[in-house]
């Protein structure tokens, strides 16, 4: 049995959020086929295994000592701020890069830009991300995948249930400042369109959240808070549609689980939500303005919103998704030709052909 150890540094009692979902998704999906899991004990000098699952970018000298203790390296990383920049600006930063390695390095060196030709296999959730890193970091095409989040099966099977419909949108995310949801709240309350948002804070204290709540007046910003799953499902499967107006995602596990509930989508025109979510049934992507310009558009949506049977985008369950991972690791492992591998070119001949 093939055993893998995951490494995060990221601790969840600082930063709740999808890379947490992810994790614990995985660890407890790819345990179900089969593979032995841990987390990384660091304090551990007797801890074994096969496979080092990094989230996010490790050092470079870290994948290193992992290959010479004889482990294969798979990374999952997400780079949703990058991938979310302009062609002029991802060209500028690709050229600033150039500039470094004619320098010997010193930047690649500080941000270990250079583990990515070290790591065995290299994951990203959507395949804008995967063109990125192609077109800025020169990752070895062979060995990057791309694979979606998901969703537990039997949340696929409550969010497709009836329920009467209410009279709100609904949106899910953190209270924080890159989720825009003060943005969101105000541009409500002057459309006056219904908005029930979920989620919580990385803190109480923040001042963000003190704006966010001042803005909570239960008529058209409802705030229940951070609910139950079953609440959750329930509040989704009741609304007209989705919205969110972050200013970069990678995925979002809370789209996901409206398009599963099968409501129409109101993102913002950045390329995390354009690139990704184009081909979905019913989606609106707005300009991030001024909440006087978003309310016109918003009321707009709310008037013709209505949730639909059926995904808005497909949808796979985490077990699928370990399923995939679980391929990946068989393949490192056993030297294996990728075997869900699409080559990532598009993005650079673009880019090129735009600036």
């Amino acid at each position: 049995m093939m055993k893998a150890l995951f490494y995060c540094n990221n601790p969840f009692f600082l930063a709740h959020g999808g890379t947490q979902t992810l994790l614990e998704s995985l660890m407890r999906e790819i345990a179900a086929w089969g593979v032995e899991v841990e987390p990384l004990r660091w304090w551990d000098t007797g801890q074994t295994g096969d496979i080092i699952h990094f989230m996010n970018r490790p050092t470079d000298s870290l994948v290193k000592a992992a290959h010479n203790k004889g482990f294969k390296t798979v990374m999952t990383e997400n780079i949703d701020h990058t991938a979310s920049r302009g062609m002029l600006e991802l060209w500028l930063r690709k050229f600033a890069l150039q500039c470094d390695r004619m320098l010997g390095g010193p930047l690649a060196f500080r941000t270990s830009m250079n583990v990515y030709q070290h790591l065995d296999a290299l994951v990203y959730v959507v395949e804008l991300e995967r063109e990125v890193a192609q077109y800025l970091y020169n990752i070895p095409p062979a060995r990057s995948h791309v694979i979606p989040h998901g969703l537990e099966e039997d949340a696929l099977t409550d969010l497709a249930k009836p329920e009467p419909e209410g009279d709100y949108l609904i949106s899910i995310a953190s209270i924080v400042r890159r989720k825009n949801n003060v943005l969101l709240a105000r541009a409500a309350r002057i459309a006056q369109v219904p908005i029930v948002f979920l989620g919580k804070p990385f803190s109480e204290s923040d001042p963000y959240f003190q704006e966010f709540k001042r803005l909570v007046d239960d008529r058209f910003v409802r705030y229940p808070g951070f609910v139950s799953r079953e609440e959750k499902h329930r509040l989704l499967r009741g609304a007209r549609g989705f919205a969110l107006l972050s200013h970069f995602e990678s995925g979002c596990i809370s789209v996901y689980e409206a398009s599963a509930a099968g409501l129409p989508l109101l993102l913002p025109n950045l390329p995390w939500a354009v690139r990704v979510y184009q081909q979905a049934l019913q989606k609106e992507f707005l300009p991030i303005k001024s909440a006087q310009f978003l309310a016109t558009k918003l009321r707009t949506f709310y008037e013709k919103a209505h949730r639909r049977p059926g995904h808005i985008f497909p949808v796979p369950s985490w077990r699928e998704v370990a399923r995939r991972y679980v391929e990946i690791y068989d393949a490192v492992l056993n030297k294996k030709s990728n075997p869900i591998s699409v080559v990532a070119k598009h993005l650079t001949s673009k880019i090129q052909s735009t600036v």
